[in-house]
């Protein structure tokens, strides 16, 4: 075997264990089996009740059928057991083949039946051959009865009845034809009785000629009562005794089914439990996946992971009043060193100007960080929605960018502007849509060495627009690239004053989401630039 087939083989072997493993922990198999015994127990249950049920109609009103040939107790002569399948004041008898009894569940009925009168009993013989009666009217007007013993015969279309013997006689008994029965010209009101399957007023009688497993003739012989409506319905009463004792057991069967059921869902919800106790009380480690019911394991997952982002949630949200209680300070702290040393009368008057330019500056600073906050607080709502309309990029790049060219130049640096004369339209909201572009660009040249070029594009997608501000500053570190637009992320780790609050590329970030668009970093800016920044924004809608 090679090395490749071993390692089919082991593969193979592996996700059939696998396989097993989540068949025997899946919650659905285990309820499937609980149901699967539930059903197979009331199927038993009600099988064994109408066989009591019907065994008990038979054993009031047996009938010859009852008997087959084929069965353990007619091959092996077992008497008693055949016995058994009939009760007062049915009877049976069990004859050989040369008409002597061998059982009886009645003395007194055997006593009444000779060996002479078996030919007479209407029945069928071990040959298959069968009394046919009929009855008609001859020429004179009188009631004739014909007895036919008829055998069926096989033939190339299937059976054909022969008949093998006949009698013909009178409604007195008297024989006018057929040799039947012989030379015998007379019939006894007994005899025609028990042609016609009659014992007495209120006893059937009929017979079944069969051969045992040893090939010996047997005669069985068989009474049952005439049933009047009375003793049917109280043969049904007490057959339905059966069924009404089969329901409490039913009851119980369904009442312990659902308490399994719950049992073993309760049991597969425990890691569960446990988990969600673990994490309430900060005690004890969350359970394994693969201890958990296959249909409970992506949940579980689920959980674990929304409790990962809650903590992940609850860090940021420490780092960040962290973040924020430290660039509010630093220039708090400044404004109110300043006013003290004005309240003192400490501050030079040549230093006035400058001390109150500071001040001036330092709660901008703060403002600007306390709107950059009220802003991504009032677009996280759920209730905020951008006021969007069809805009022409080109002409709103060209408007900032008119704005925005005196600061640049003041810092150093250049603008090279890459837009098309024709309108490129996209759905936007233009304040949101202006703020994005003058955080990214305020980024790019606060951010970097003076003399930096910062490069503005545009062009039309298949999807919308897309917006490019590169720059050929000192780049994004990769270690922050990232998470570049979270809130309070900054290559400035010391947080030292006038470095920026990691607020500028967030707020550009929600301004761009919330209007349906992207931003990101290009991975790799076409030469000079170090850093490019992707906006998309969706398509204009068709007046």
């Amino acid at each position: 075997m090679t090395s490749r087939e071993k390692s089919a083989k082991r593969t193979a072997g592996t996700r059939v264990r696998g396989a097993l493993r989540n068949a025997t922990t899946s919650l659905t198999v285990r309820c499937l089996l609980i149901v699967l015994v539930y059903i197979l127990a009331m199927a038993g249950l009600l099988h064994v009740t109408n066989q009591l049920a019907n065994e008990e109609l038979k054993r009031t009103s047996p009938y010859i059928e009852m008997f087959d040939d084929g069965s353990t107790m007619m091959q092996t002569d077992d008497f008693q057991q055949m016995g058994s399948q009939v009760s007062h004041p049915s009877a049976l008898l069990v004859f050989d083949g040369e008409g002597k009894l061998l059982f009886s569940t009645s003395q007194k009925v055997a006593q009444k039946i000779t060996a002479k009168e078996l030919p007479l009993i209407a029945g069928d013989e071990d040959d298959g051959s069968v009394y046919v009666m009929l009855d008609r009217t001859d020429a004179q007007g009188r009631t004739v009865h014909e007895i036919n013993l008829c055998k069926p015969e096989p033939t190339s279309d299937g059976y054909a009845i022969s008949v093998k013997s006949t009698c013909t006689y009178l409604s007195d008994g008297t024989i006018v034809g057929g040799d039947l029965f012989g030379d015998k010209t007379r019939l006894t009101k007994r005899e025609m009785s028990l042609l016609q399957g009659v014992y007495s007023r209120r006893m059937m009688i009929a017979k079944h000629s069969y051969k045992n497993e040893k090939g010996q003739r047997r005669i069985l012989v068989l009474l049952s009562p005439t049933e009047s409506g009375k003793d049917f319905r109280a043969a049904v009463d007490r057959s339905n005794t059966y069924r009404i004792a089969a329901v409490p057991i039913a009851v119980a069967l369904t009442v312990l089914a659902i308490a399994v059921l719950a049992r073993v869902v309760r049991k597969s919800t425990r890691p569960l439990d446990r988990a969600i106790d673990a994490r309430r009380s900060g005690v004890g480690n969350a359970p394994d996946p693969s201890d958990m019911p296959v249909e409970l394991r992506h949940t579980y997952e689920d959980f674990l992971r929304l409790m990962a982002e809650l903590d992940q949630a609850q860090d940021d949200k420490r780092r960040m009043i962290a973040d924020v209680s430290h660039d509010l300070k630093t220039p708090l702290s400044v404004i109110r060193g300043y006013a003290q040393a004005f309240e003192d009368g400490r501050v030079p008057q040549e230093s006035a100007e400058k001390y109150l330019h500071a001040i001036a500056a330092k709660a901008d600073l703060a403002c600007e960080l306390i709107d950059s906050l009220q802003f991504l607080a009032k677009t996280d709502h759920p209730s905020y929605q951008a006021t969007l309309e069809n805009r022409d990029l080109c002409e709103d790049l060209r408007l900032m960018l008119i704005d925005k060219q005196p600061d640049i130049e003041q810092a150093g640096g250049s603008l090279v502007v890459e837009l098309p004369e024709r309108p490129i339209r996209a759905r936007a909201d233009v304040e949101l849509l202006r703020r994005a572009f003058s955080n990214v660009i305020d980024n790019a040249y606060k951010h970097n060495p003076r003399g930096v070029t910062i490069r503005v594009a545009c062009v039309p997608t298949r999807d919308g627009a897309l917006v490019s501000i590169a720059d050929d500053g000192q780049g994004v570190p990769t270690d922050i690239r990232e998470h570049a637009f979270e809130p309070f992320v900054t290559s400035n780790t010391a947080r030292s004053a006038g470095k920026g609050t990691g607020l500028g590329l967030a707020v550009a970030s929600t301004c761009m989401q919330v209007q349906g668009g992207t931003i990101s970093f290009a991975g790799r800016p076409e030469a000079p630039y170090s850093t490019e920044v992707l906006m998309t924004l969706p398509p204009a809608q068709k007046d």
